[in-house]
């Protein structure tokens, strides 16, 4: 659990996993600043305050070191507690090791920025497991602020004024039917039990009684990206997210920027745009938003309302999208 004291916002958290990890004090990312220039509802330190990237893991190119220096921009206005990556952490292949070299080009070295050093809460893509998926929850153990204790997990963030937020970090390769078919170039995903993880978010989202859910995963349950017309193997669990009301589903794997809001309680991201953009299609007749850029999300969350700004790689804002209850 994350519990922030109003005076010194350093975080104390306890991932709620059968394993405890205690992260170090020097990890810090929320002290008192100016107020926020460029995002929208930045009410200081009652707020929750985090960032959504994903599909980042290029090497340090050009365009995801863009993104990197836009999220800096953006923490220096008003500083995140933690940052949300919603998988393709590595690029073409994932890591082999935590020794592999990619854990400096793709991620140690990009993002240096003082306000991106608080804890990142991973989930895995699919280019993650042409690689050693274990390799990327093994790194927990050993980085200041890399957080995946586990390929699906759960987090609980409590605000200044005691709004509880709860944040399911799922696997949603194991559910795609293409990868499994392709299970020699996809190693760790032959022979996964999604048994136990479909009854793991169904316990864990219908006892909850949290103020706001939000379920992270990689693979979108709506798109107009271009895979809009393949199939959404995730969508399976739209009725238990609708039903357990969970307020907000985050997820990247389309290199764009996108939000949907069909019937029901849920709010659809799509952040994957972090190293990469690819063209849009035609959107839903619910799509509120969606955009071939480079970019992330910034979430906040305070007195019963949550605000997501979706920023490109100068920092400029495109779009914002707000949750009220």
């Amino acid at each position: 659990m994350i519990k922030f004291s109003k005076k010194f916002r350093a975080l104390v958290l306890v991932p709620l996993t059968s394993a405890v990890f205690l992260f170090s004090p020097l990890v810090s990312c929320r002290e008192n600043g100016p107020e926020c220039i460029m995002a929208p509802d930045c009410k200081g330190d009652s707020a929750v305050r985090f960032a959504v990237i994903g599909d980042w893991g290029r090497w340090g190119q050009p365009n995801q070191m863009k993104v990197a220096a836009a999220m800096e921009k953006i923490g220096a206005d008003c500083a995140y507690d933690f940052i949300v990556s919603t998988g393709d952490n590595f690029y073409d292949a994932g890591v082999d090791s935590t020794g592999d070299v990619l854990w400096n080009m793709s991620y140690e070295y990009v993002y240096t920025g003082q306000h991106l050093q608080c804890p990142w809460y991973a989930v895995l893509g699919n280019h993650d497991y042409r690689g050693a998926p274990s390799a990327e929850i093994a790194y927990t153990a050993l980085s200041q602020r890399w957080r995946m204790p586990s390929k699906h997990y759960k987090e609980q963030v409590i605000t200044g004024n005691n709004e509880a937020v709860e944040l399911f970090f799922m696997d949603s390769n194991p559910y795609q039917k293409d990868l499994l078919s392709a299970g020699s170039s996809y190693p760790e995903l032959n022979g996964m039990d999604t048994v136990y993880q479909n009854g793991w978010i169904e316990t864990e989202l219908r006892n909850s009684n949290a103020d706001w859910k939000i379920v992270i995963g990689h693979h979108p349950l709506y798109t107009c990206g271009v895979r809009k017309n393949q199939p959404q193997y995730m969508r399976k669990f739209e009725g238990l997210f609708n039903e357990t009301q969970v307020d907000a589903y985050f997820c990247g794997h389309e290199h764009d920027l996108q939000v949907h809001k069909p019937l029901g309680s849920v709010t659809y991201f799509v952040s994957g745009a972090g190293g990469d953009k690819r063209a849009i299609q035609s959107p839903f007749d619910f799509t509120h938003f969606a955009q071939s850029t480079l970019g992330f999300m910034v979430v906040e969350i305070m007195n019963g309302k949550m605000t997501v700004t979706s920023y490109n790689e100068n920092a400029q804002v495109l779009h914002v999208e707000s949750i009220v209850h």
